[in-house]
């Protein structure tokens, strides 16, 4: 008789122990949950940071490729002639400037 009032005394002991790891696994599940969703946002905007960043690399890249052609260029008497006619209308001795009037609009 003793026997099996031990019995339901041990299964609710086991009982409790069951709930309580039940509980302790599913804030673990909870915490992991919420992680891996921070690190997914987290690494998905370092993504659309480094594109941005290769972008701007792109542009850089190109605004230097013409430099230095620009750069090159600068060193060709001939350029810097016709840089100097366009840019600051100078001109030749015996050369005539004509201009074009400014429309009024």
């Amino acid at each position: 008789m003793q026997n099996m009032q031990a019995q339901p005394h041990i299964d609710k002991g086991a009982r409790r122990r069951k709930r309580l790891l039940s509980v302790i696994v599913l804030c673990f599940l909870a915490w992991a949950g919420t992680t891996v969703v921070q690190q997914e946002e987290f690494f998905s905007a370092k993504q659309a940071q480094v594109a941005a960043l290769e972008q701007k690399l792109a542009v850089t890249k190109a605004e230097n490729e013409r430099l230095k052609l620009e750069y090159t260029r600068l060193n060709d008497p001939e350029y810097i002639e016709q840089k100097a006619k366009k840019d600051q209308q100078m001109i030749r001795d015996g050369e005539t400037l004509f201009t074009e009037p400014e429309s009024g609009d």
